[in-house]
Order: structure tokens, then sequence, then C-alpha cells
């Protein structure tokens, strides 16, 4: 079964041709409304996608993973929902006008984890890269991936967030470098949550890597 989503089409998008889409992924106990603010940072022409994890929280709210006793991630369930995220892109492809190989994944925390996760799984379908709070997830099958060179990624991470350390994100910053990704890394003095500068820093970026009405450019995002 597909995953539950939220989709916005474009607003004044490209006349013609397949456009550009966005996965915007929501952290722990979030849900399809929680990056909903995400959509505000876009330009004209994406195609938004929200879609809701697949865990259920006993507190309310949605997972892409539950946790063990220690605090650890539970891979086999992570790797289950990079299965369903994988699926739901060619679904929508396949629905829609969107360019199979110009997608975004945007996360935060939990969902920045995943949207790591499919940008090293599926570097033919993931152009670009935004990463707020999150982390690497130790799957074994993401530690030899393919080069992400041509790709774009924006990594930013509070300099005092008590939930996700800094340090999370900046080993996530090596490895995207190391495999070639035009790597953008942002540290703020906030905690766990997205402040103002980095939100327009975001912003700009995005501004820059969108394509032009019409264009196919697979570099781009």
């Amino acid at each position: 079964m597909s995953l539950i989503h939220h989709i916005r089409p474009p607003d004044g998008g490209p006349s013609q041709g397949k456009a550009p889409a966005a996965l915007l992924l929501h952290g722990w106990s979030g849900d399809e409304r929680s990056m909903a603010v995400f959509e505000t940072a876009f330009p004209p022409g994406w195609w938004l996608i929200r879609p809701r994890g697949p865990f259920p929280l006993p507190g309310g709210g949605y997972a892409w993973f539950p946790l063990h006793g220690d605090g650890t991630p539970d891979l086999e369930a992570a790797r289950e929902s990079l299965g369903q995220l994988l699926r739901l892109l060619d679904e929508l492809a396949g629905r829609h006008p969107i360019d199979p190989h110009r997608w975004m994944a945007v996360g935060f925390s939990q969902g920045g984890a995943m949207a790591a996760a499919l940008a090293l799984r599926a570097p033919e379908r993931i152009a670009a890269l935004a990463v707020f709070s999150g982390f690497f997830l130790p799957l074994p099958d993401l530690e030899a991936p393919a080069s992400l060179a041509g790709r774009r990624a924006f990594i930013a991470h509070g300099l005092r967030d008590p939930l996700v350390p800094v340090e999370q994100s900046r080993r996530l910053c090596q490895r995207l470098q190391a495999l070639g990704a035009e790597t953008t890394c942002l540290e703020y003095p906030g905690g766990h949550k997205v402040d103002a500068g980095t939100w327009r820093a975001f912003r700009a970026w995005l501004t820059a890597i969108t394509p032009s009405p019409g264009s196919s450019n697979r570099g781009q995002g």
C-alpha cells in the first residue's frame, strides 16, 4: 500500500515538459501536515509531496522508524520505510508530469536521516538534498554508494541541539563531500529547530538551484 501523502501541484510551473518535485519528510511524532511550512520556501514550478511515516507512535504522530530501548534506530524498520519511499517516487512519477531524475529530498531530524538515505540509495533519482537537524543512518548497503557528483546538498544543524548532536551533521557533510556532492554545510547557534537565518539561507540556495521553466537538465534540483 502506498504511503499516505499530501500532494501540491506546481504554482505557475513549466508550461510544458516534466517538472521537478520535492519530497518533504517530517521528523519524530510528525505527520503529513508537519512539513507544510517548508512549501513556502519553494519558488513556482515544483510538485511538493508530504508523506506520512508508516509507524504510528503511542503518544500520537508517526515515525519513519521506531527506536530501540537504548535510543538507536531500528534499522530494519528504516530499510522498510526507505523501500516504501522509493516506491512512492515511482508511483507519483507514473501518475503526474514529474521528472523522475529531478527529485529533491528534504527532511527534518528523523526525516532528514531518511532524506539522506534516499540520496545515497538512489542518486540517479535524487538530484538535490536538504537535511535539517539530521543524521546518517548506518544501513550496511549505504556504506559504499555510487558517486554523488553533480548532486547538490544543503545541510543545517543547530550548535546547541539537545536531541541530535551537531557532530552527526558534520559527519554527514563529510560523507557527501567525499562522494562529490556540491555541499553547503551550515551551523547556527540554536537548538533542534530551524532559525530565521537558516531559513533565509535555504530559500536562497533553493532559488539558485531551481531550474528555469521547461528545463530538463538532470543535474539541477
